[in-house]
């Protein structure tokens, strides 16, 4: 049983980023295997890594916990626990290794721990336009429907995942806990990758998944090795469906709505922006925009027309997106 994985995929990325919708389409390659969700029950069953027996300090595990024991009973918990992409249970002891997909935001902190659990796995970086990203962290909050820890001491009901020194967030604004955890995961994240080959990781937007879905899930796939056969190609053809966690039916600019207090805190993620747009142009994918939320003194959100006023057709777009502003915003008015 404790051999039966090789090369599993791990999807990482910060909370509502995407990742579950990625997970669901991926795991319908009938080439994978999963647990059917995420590895919450897992990982947290084990009383070494319980959070409430380590004192809530954070979800973060590290190579440290990766104890021999642990990742014995890590490996066989998941493995007791693998279905197809049918949903029937995988028969075991396996013949032949297996390809198991994993996924939950909660491995944005622990991708040091799951590389001594799995040494030969594949990691693949989700990343997402952060005004979108906090504005949907902070919807997930509001909701009410991702408390992981409810009443958590000293604090009271949290959601979503736990980095370290989340104490230091009593007091603050939704919007600042919600910016922390994007910046807190996404640093774990590219922290953690920049110490594995390049060979071993693949990074995608969210953009550019929803905007062109067999070409990215084949782009993974042939990372991967797994095949892209007729029947999954269908599958990346199709609309894609909304994740089980949807709060709301995406919509263009539905960040907006949290505009004003997402303008209070852009400045202090600019540095984390900046890392992963220099890792996004290393391998040729369009960075994510750095354009700013402008308001009026009244709060009001300044026009396209008027924040690029004056701007000359051949300059290029002050969006910072590389592209000249006739076929980047000026293309929009």
């Amino acid at each position: 049983m404790d051999t039966c994985f090789e090369r599993p995929i791990i999807i990482l990325s910060a909370p509502r980023s995407g990742s579950t919708l990625l997970f669901e389409v991926l795991s319908q390659n009938t080439s994978l295997c999963t647990i059917g969700g995420e590895s919450h029950a897992v990982i947290e069953t084990i009383p070494e890594l319980n959070i409430a027996m380590r004192g809530f300090r954070s979800n973060a595990l590290t190579k440290e916990d990766a104890t021999a024991d642990i990742i014995h009973l890590l490996r066989a918990g998941f493995a007791s626990r693998l279905r197809k992409a049918d949903g029937t249970d995988v028969s075991l002891p396996h013949h032949s290794p297996l390809r198991f997909l994993e996924k939950t935001p909660k491995n944005s902190l622990r991708v040091d721990f799951l590389n001594c659990v799995f040494p030969d796995a594949l990691f693949i970086y989700l990343v997402r336009d952060p005004k979108e990203n906090i504005s949907s962290i902070m919807e997930a909050w509001r909701s009410n429907r991702f408390v992981t820890y409810p009443q958590l001491p000293g604090f009271g009901d949290w959601s979503l995942l736990l980095p370290e020194n989340w104490a230091q967030q009593r007091g603050k604004t939704l919007q600042e806990i919600a910016a922390f955890q994007w910046q807190q995961a996404n640093d774990a994240i590219m922290s953690s990758l920049s110490k594995l080959p390049k060979s071993r990781w693949h990074m995608l937007t969210y953009r550019d998944l929803v905007a062109q879905p067999s070409k990215q899930l084949a782009a993974i796939c042939q990372f991967c090795d797994i095949p892209f056969d007729n029947l999954f190609q269908q599958v990346c053809d199709t609309h894609l469906p909304y994740s089980r966690y949807t709060i709301s039916p995406p919509a263009p600019n539905k960040w907006l709505s949290n505009a004003a207090a997402i303008q209070q805190i852009f400045p202090k993620i600019e540095s984390t922006l900046d890392h992963i747009n220099q890792l996004l142009s290393e391998k040729l994918i369009e960075p994510l925009s750095k354009e700013r939320i402008v308001l009026k003194e009244n709060h009001e959100r300044v026009t396209q027309e008027e924040l690029y006023k004056g701007i000359s057709r051949n300059a290029l777009c002050p969006c910072q997106s590389g592209k000249r502003y006739k076929y980047c915003h000026g293309a929009l008015i």
